[in-house]
């Protein structure tokens, strides 16, 4: 028998800043079932339900939003009620339909939750949302079991299962609201430290993949500074190269970026049989 190739332990030296998708809304609903591969469009939510996420989604796009929707749960807990969490502009909010099923959600529609900041409970302490879809990727399952269960001893109710987060490679990927940030290679050994840091505010290094509602060689830029508490200013250049400019204290601090000229051979997910080439970003003299 031969055995097993995983993604994510195929490209243990690939970079993973600015591998981040680009989200302006988090919509993450909960749904205990077992997820399909594609979760969001296959699954039983009632056709009352399904219609009041996708026209939701819809006009969030049709006016600018780039929407990222989620399916979560935490099966261990048996609730009486369904949870809707929603992250925009560095906000996250927590909806419950007071009841089991979710006919107190769709009653408002979802563009409505996404703007009205009066709407929820504001969620302070981080929330942890581990990708553990092993019917979209074996990778999820296989390692993203064990880093939700050292979560889960670690933060308790505040870490979640959720569907696709891409970038299955670098799996264990682990999403942190409102911080608003991807990360990969969340292995339950390095959990521990991986919460400490993140519950003080900082970014792990070596797991970030990027801060999602930035555009990637952004992302980078964020991740090769090395510090917290930055505030983007400007990006002069493009995707092939740029210095970013952020506010941090009382100083400027430039990033100088740019896309390898080496590219990188990887395995995209544990379903290819043929490597692709990324060019991951790395720090310039420009």
């Amino acid at each position: 028998m031969t055995e097993r190739t995983y993604c994510s332990q195929a490209n243990p030296e690939e970079p993973m800043l600015g591998t981040a998708d680009v989200v302006d809304v988090w919509l993450l609903l909960e749904y205990r079932p077992v997820w399909k591969a594609r979760a969001i469009d296959d699954n039983e939510l009632s056709e009352s339900v399904q219609r009041w996420l996708a026209d939701g989604i819809a006009a969030l796009r049709a006016s600018g939003l780039r929407v990222r929707p989620q399916m979560i749960r935490q099966p261990e807990i048996d609730r009486s009620d369904t949870r809707l969490l929603v992250h925009h502009e560095g906000v996250l909010r927590e909806f419950g339909s007071g009841q089991a099923g979710y006919d107190d959600l769709v009653r408002t529609p979802i563009e409505l939750l996404v703007g009205d900041s009066t709407l929820g409970a504001a969620v302070d302490a981080p929330r942890y949302f581990v990708c553990t879809n092993g019917r979209r990727d074996l990778c999820c399952a296989r390692f993203g079991l064990p880093a939700y269960g050292r979560l889960r001893e670690l933060v308790g109710e505040r870490a979640w299962q959720t569907t696709h987060l891409g970038g299955h490679r670098f799996a264990p990927n682990v999403l942190v609201l409102p911080q608003g940030t991807l990360y990969g290679r969340v292995t339950p050994e390095e959990t521990e430290a991986f919460v400490a840091e993140v519950e003080n505010g900082g970014l792990p290094a070596g797991m970030l993949r990027g801060r999602s509602r930035y555009p990637k060689l952004v992302q980078a830029a964020e991740g090769f500074a090395g510090r917290a508490g930055l505030r983007l200013l400007k990006v002069d250049g493009d995707e092939g190269q740029a210095v970013v400019s952020f506010a941090h204290a009382q100083e400027t601090l430039r990033v100088a970026i740019r896309r390898s000229r080496e590219p990188f051979r990887t395995l995209a997910s544990c379903g290819d049989e043929e490597s692709k080439t990324v060019c991951p970003f790395v720090k310039s003299t420009a």
